[in-house]
């Protein structure tokens, strides 16, 4: 968890990007939402954070999400991406679009500074509409019997179910992979707030979203200039990885790439980068990546079992064959 402290983490919060852009909004609006009930899951498993140095929830999220999109990142990098020593956090409001912007992945912050207070009901239409859209989202809740003004910790929504998608409705339900079991919780929104006290809904569940000010940050995508990469997933084998800040030995860690939108007799290559630094986002075939494999596709979609360093970084794009 986040570390806490009597002032409020808002204070040194820079301003976030725009939420959900009116024309998005308007794609989603003209969609016939309101004919059935809408349900939208996205395959991520849940991932065990390690808990030394006030916790590592938020680097646990955006490996959640990084695998979604095709990367897997330790959590130890992904705070060294921070801070080299380990002790600066990653906090939805502050850094995480700096971290998902190096591992080469595009986000969109929810716009706390121009919601209305209290923005809970805005903030869960944007997190709906981001969730429709097959997008993760990295929210922030606080955690009973802590106290820190801002929020105690960070989750990774996954999915809902509602009647209305540009709309609130207290028996609207999200998903949400809390960091800490190896199953999704799953909650209405009308138990999901509450305020710092958490004296309301906190009295029922450990964790719950801020009533007044919300912080949160979909991840859209890869960045990609060349528009040719393949939608890319890795499934691993595990759900947690040892945990180096305990004392624990790195392993190798094996996990499934999984590759989708391929046209059956098409050449392709997948291409393997073991330094966030040096992906690209064009001219795949020219770039300094570690491996290349070149395969026809068989199907739709292929599977490839992979082997990745637990305390390292692998970033898979696959793309016809010389791009």
């Amino acid at each position: 968890m986040p570390d806490f402290n009597s002032s409020s983490r808002r204070n040194f919060l820079p301003v976030a990007c725009a939420a959900l852009g009116s024309g998005m909004a308007g794609k989603l609006h003209a969609e016939a939402w309101t004919s059935r009930r809408v349900v939208s899951r996205l395959p991520i498993q849940p991932r065990l954070q390690w808990e030394e140095m006030n916790g590592y929830c938020g680097e646990c999220c955006v490996q959640q999400a990084a695998l979604h999109f095709g990367t897997y990142v330790s959590q130890f990098v992904c705070r060294a991406m921070i801070d080299p020593n380990q002790k600066s956090q990653l906090l939805v409001g502050l850094n995480e679009q700096t971290v998902l912007s190096a591992l080469r992945m595009n986000s969109v912050a929810f716009d706390y500074t121009r919601a209305p207070i209290p923005q809970f009901f805005a903030y869960f239409v944007w997190l709906k509409q981001q969730l429709a859209l097959q997008r993760p989202v990295l929210i922030t809740a606080y955690a009973k019997g802590l106290r820190d003004l801002d929020y105690d910790h960070i989750m990774l929504a996954v999915g809902f179910t509602a009647d209305h998608i540009v709309s609130f409705k207290s028996s609207d339900t999200l998903a949400f992979n809390d960091c800490f079991q190896q199953v999704a919780c799953n909650r209405t929104a009308g138990t999901l707030s509450d305020n710092r006290r958490m004296r309301g809904n906190g009295a029922r569940f450990e964790f719950c979203i801020p009533n007044a000010v919300c912080y949160g940050c979909a991840v859209t995508g890869i960045q990609d200039a060349s528009r040719q990469a393949l939608p890319v997933r890795i499934v691993m084998a595990s759900s947690s990885e040892p945990d180096l800040m305990a004392g624990e030995l790195p392993l190798a860690m094996k996990g499934t790439v999984s590759i989708n939108g391929l046209a059956v007799g098409k050449s392709y290559t997948l291409y393997r980068f073991s330094d966030y630094r040096v992906v690209p986002t064009t001219n795949y075939a020219k770039s300094a990546y570690s491996s290349a494999q070149n395969f026809i596709a068989t199907g739709s979609t292929m599977l490839f079992p992979v082997s990745i360093p637990s305390n390292g970084i692998a970033v898979f794009r696959c793309l016809p064959v010389g791009r």
